[in-house]
């Protein structure tokens, strides 16, 4: 064999001392490792025919006996010659084995044993050319072969594969070990331990034999060692909102794709549980043995002594029912885990539940489609974690050395639906492939470009590959959406993709969502389930290019006209991949476009307006515009400049369609670049120059007046600003007939005044007077009263959430100001927060709850304060979100201090 000696272990000088003195005799010591090593490798070999056994269909296997091996089949009688060599295998080495095999054939014939014979000489390594020659020649018997490494038997192809070598047999057992049900015990420990076994009737115990009958027996002994929680995690990062183990229901069916981190959780949720729980794994076990299994296995832990040996004897549902009355004759209240119930028959897994009616039973399993059913037989409606929150995901990327900011942790979260593996293997991509570059991990997802394949690819790709040609279809047409949609709309969708008979295309959602690919809503709409989006979306370019333009048109149309943010959003990025340029400009130049999270690339497809030379003068100074304000959303004030320039020069060429609208936008682009750079000359000249040119009335004095006001607040002239603000805050509610009394009335009145308005952009404009006032306020440290309500008020609502929040950390500030701390709290979580979700502004969500981590000290909960900060601290911040949690750091620790000291 090719088994070399280990290199002596390294060790102290002391290890070294104890070290045995070389033999006296190599060749003796040569001859016994031998000897020893063929004995090891038959033993090996015979434990691989052992896992087989049962999947051979055969009844026994015996042990030196008339060959080293012998496997008795219903029909056949296998004798197995273990060789073991150094070169080729030769005949002399197996003439003997031969020879002797004739005798036993004429046994078989004579009819004195059973089944038809056949001798399998399995060597590790090839025959020589001597010996191959005779196996090819005429007279070879048939019923003789010979099986060596690369040479399996042609018929007995379930016999184990010979190896070269000891490592090799050991490596293909282990193999085969670790896919016995409940491998929680460490594969090659098992392979050992049947070893022994083997060794044991080898030496005559148990008749030589063991048979196919008692492998249960014998697996369920091991299974009884095994039978444990998979171990949890030194760091365990629990789900949001994590449940616990056991519900007020006695029965709860928790379902989530492989990779959900169910059974961790369980482990984890199981050390809280006040019963003591029994861990149970049904994966990939026949059916008829799991009742029997799980009674021995309940037994083992929850029985002893008398009461576990006069148990009826045999397997099955009789027994774990007579395990449950003793249990309940003792008055023993337990939990029962029951893992991969998705393996078994709905029936089955019910009979279970049935057959310990006083057990609190959590059942986990993968989505099937008897779910549902099972589900209502068992009274119980099925659970799915939540999942990690972007909190939880920024930690576990810290953790890997890589971390993300906001918008990229909440990117991955959407990517991988908080499904704790795919989290984990997003990581790993990120850390080893992307340079730590999680957004453009993201992208590459999300494009399709990526060339590492994902660990939820991997596991959904099976799931996938049984779907129905239109249950795939329908998944690719839903990831296209990305938005929930109803049973018309689907139905719609489906359509434009080819001719499909409407209860064609509801019948594969159905099909979808039995298998937990889609989610489907108490308000009839569905959508496609986050992690199985990047697969979908793969199997939507199976379209024919005719097919997807007609998909893209159609779910532009449906969601044409919709003001929920998910479905404007993919309209509006519809618009740009629909060619219809003219409708997204005219979208962009409206007052709310920026106030909400839509997509940055839309910013590209503008940009190729703005330089494209053959566009209308009006469409590219819309679209520098719009640049340009976005490039103001980010301070980025060079790029301001260039935009503004662009504008400036488009103007100067007086192309058709620059009119006062036009002129006047360029105007109030300019003020704010005027401010910036301190020139107020400029400034109030351009302001004059733009007021000549106005028609008199207009209706754009009031905006040209406001961009002037942002100018001075730019060049730091507060309180020129402020009050020049508030006067025109007047001019704004004279002309809206808008007395004070309502700004600071009910919302619901105020809401309706902007919905009767000729003129709703207006009250947004209103606010961004009161605003400005807030800010300049804030800017030279005087008290802005309440002015910063009715600012967020109105900009909730004219939609305009970006500055609604802005303007609600103001708000917050004054209810401080008055000791109404308890009434900022709820402002920030039960308005602000949800806004910054609701609305995709995730840049804003850092310093929202940095401010949030000051009210929580304020309210005296300093640990949930410290907490919070440390929760930010997992996330890659800009400068100024570095800055502003290291200033709400530094507060909350002089309000530890203060609380310290005894001072409210």
């Amino acid at each position: 064999m090719h088994d070399q000696e280990p290199p002596p272990a390294s060790g102290t000088a002391q290890d070294s001392a104890t070290q045995p003195a070389a033999p006296l005799n190599p060749a003796q010591l040569r001859r016994i490792t031998s000897l020893h090593r063929g004995f090891t490798y038959q033993n090996l070999y015979a434990v691989g025919c052992l896992l087989r056994l049962r999947q051979a269909g055969a009844q026994t296997l015996l042990m030196e006996l008339d060959e080293d091996l012998e496997v008795v089949l219903p029909d056949r009688y296998l004798y197995l010659q273990v060789k073991t060599r150094q070169n080729n295998l030769m005949w002399s080495d197996i003439r003997g084995s031969v020879d002797q095999f004739a005798k036993l054939r004429a046994e078989h014939t004579a009819g004195r044993r059973p089944g038809t014979p056949k001798l399998v000489v399995v060597s590790n390594t090839a025959p020589g050319p001597d010996l191959l020659q005779r196996t090819q020649q005429p007279g070879w018997q048939a019923d003789v072969s010979l099986l060596w490494p690369g040479h399996p038997d042609p018929q007995e192809t379930w016999l184990p594969p010979a190896a070269a070598d000891l490592t090799g047999v050991l490596q293909w057992c282990t193999e085969q070990a670790a896919q016995v049900p409940f491998g929680s015990l460490g594969a090659q420990t098992l392979v050992w331990k049947l070893a022994a076994r083997i060794q044991y009737a080898s030496a005559g115990a148990h008749g030589r034999a063991l048979h196919a009958s008692e492998l249960p027996a014998l697996y369920e002994q091991f299974v009884e060692e095994l039978q444990a929680f998979p171990r949890v995690p030194d760091v365990y990062w629990p789900h949001g909102s994590e449940p616990e183990l056991t519900g007020e229901q006695r029965v709860r069916l928790v379902t989530g794709f492989s990779g959900a981190g169910k059974t961790t959780w369980a482990a984890h949720a199981a050390a809280r549980c006040p019963l003591p729980v029994t861990y149970f794994d049904a994966g990939q076990m026949p059916p008829a043995v799991v009742p029997g299994a799980l009674a021995r296995e309940v037994a083992a832990r929850h029985l002893s002594g008398p009461d576990a040996v006069s148990l009826p004897s045999g397997a099955g549902i009789d027994v774990l029912r007579a395990v449950h009355g003793r249990l309940a004759h003792d008055g023993t209240a337990i939990a029962v885990v029951i893992d991969n119930v998705h393996d078994l028959p709905s029936d089955d897994v019910r009979l279970l539940v049935q057959a310990l009616p006083t057990a609190r039973i959590t059942l986990l399993g993968h989505p099937h489609p008897e779910q549902t059913a099972l589900a209502a037989h068992l009274g119980v409606s099925a659970e799915s974690l939540p999942g990690w929150d972007t909190d939880t995901v920024a930690a576990v990327f810290a953790a890997e050395d890589c971390t993300l900011d906001y918008p990229t942790a909440q990117r991955v979260l959407a990517l991988t639906a908080g499904l704790p593996l795919y989290v984990l293997n997003s990581a790993a991509l990120i850390r080893t492939l992307y340079a730590g570059d999680g957004a453009a991990f993201c992208a590459a997802v999300q494009e399709q470009t990526h060339l590492a394949p994902t660990a939820q690819e991997r596991i959904l790709a099976e799931t996938f590959g049984h779907l129905s040609v239109l249950a795939r279809t329908m998944a690719g047409l839903m990831a296209i959406a990305e938005v929930p949609l109803s049973s018309p709309e689907l139905q719609q969708l489906a359509a434009a993709a080819g001719p499909t008979r409407p209860a064609a295309a509801a019948g594969a959602v159905r099909e979808l969502a039995g298998l937990g690919l889609v989610q489907t809503f108490a308000d009839g709409f569905a959508k496609l389930h986050d992690a199985a989006a990047p697969l979908a979306l793969h199997a939507s370019h199976d379209l024919p290019e005719e097919a997807a333009r007609r998909v893209e048109q159609t779910l532009a149309d449906l969601l044409e006209g919709h003001r929920e943010l998910p479905r404007l959003a993919r309209w509006m990025r519809l618009l740009a991949d629909t060619g219809q340029i003219d409708l997204l400009l005219e979208i962009t130049s409206q007052e709310g476009f920026y106030e909400g999270g839509f997509p940055r690339e839309l910013r590209t497809v503008i940009a190729d307006v703005a330089q494209e030379p053959g566009r209308d003068a009006v469409d590219r100074l819309d679209a520098h515009s719009a640049l340009a304000t976005w490039a103001y959303g980010d301070t980025d004030w060079d790029a301001y400049a260039r935009h503004v320039h662009a504008m400036e020069a488009l103007v100067s060429e007086g192309g058709s369609g620059i009119g006062p609208r036009e002129k006047v936008l360029v105007a109030t682009r300019q003020f704010p670049l005027h401010g910036h750079t301190g020139d107020i000359e400029a400034l109030d000249a351009a302001f004059r120059t733009a007021l000549a040119e106005l028609p008199a009335p207009s209706s754009l004095e009031r905006a040209l007046r406001y961009g002037y006001v942002q100018g001075l607040y730019h060049s730091g002239s507060y309180r020129a600003a402020g009050p020049a603000a508030l006067e025109l805050a007047d001019a704004y509610c004279d002309h809206l007939g808008l007395p004070p009394a309502d700004l600071h009335g009910p919302i619901e009145a105020l809401q309706q005044a902007c919905l009767d308005s000729e003129t709703p952009d207006d009250y947004k404009r209103l606010a961004d007077c009161f605003a400005m006032h807030v800010k300049c306020c804030r800017q030279l440290k005087l008290d802005y009263g309440s002015a910063a309500f009715p600012a967020m008020k109105l900009y909730m609502i004219t939609g305009a959430w970006r500055s609604a929040v802005d303007l609600g950390q103001d708000v917050v500030e004054t209810l401080l100001g008055v000791n109404e701390v308890q009434a900022a709290l709820s402002l920030i979580d039960r308005q602000l927060l949800p806004i910054t979700q609701a609305y995709n502004l995730p840049e804003l969500i850092v310093g929202l709850r940095s401010h949030r981590a000051v009210v929580l000290a304020r309210t005296g909960d300093i640990a949930a304060a410290r907490a919070e900060i440390r929760s930010l601290t997992q996330y890659e911040p800009t400068p100024a979100q570095a800055d502003d949690i290291r200033e709400q750091a530094s507060i909350i620790e002089e309000l530890a201090a203060q609380q310290a000291q005894g001072h409210p």
